[in-house]
């Protein structure tokens, strides 16, 4: 039976509006957060812990996506931007 740990992730100034995650490899995987701060978060998925921060948007983050592998991250946000 597989157990799922649930992870606190701080960091954030604002609600988290959206999560997405890669796929497993090699045991690993990552996650991003868009959030209404504007500062979409990586972090490593098994423990929650910070990779880094994108910084360009002038406006909520309201999406996320992550490629498979995790090379490559898509935010939208409030200010009319996908980077």
């Amino acid at each position: 039976m597989l157990r799922q740990t649930p992870l606190t992730c701080s960091g954030h100034t604002r609600p988290v509006v959206d999560l997405a995650f890669s796929k497993v490899r090699n045991n690993e995987y990552f996650l991003i957060s868009a959030c209404k701060d504007g500062k979409p978060m990586l972090r490593q998925g098994h423990t929650g812990d910070w990779i880094g921060t994108y910084e360009g948007h002038k406006g909520a983050v309201w999406g996320v996506s992550l490629n498979a592998d995790a090379t490559r991250a898509a935010t939208g946000a409030a200010d009319f931007c996908a980077k």
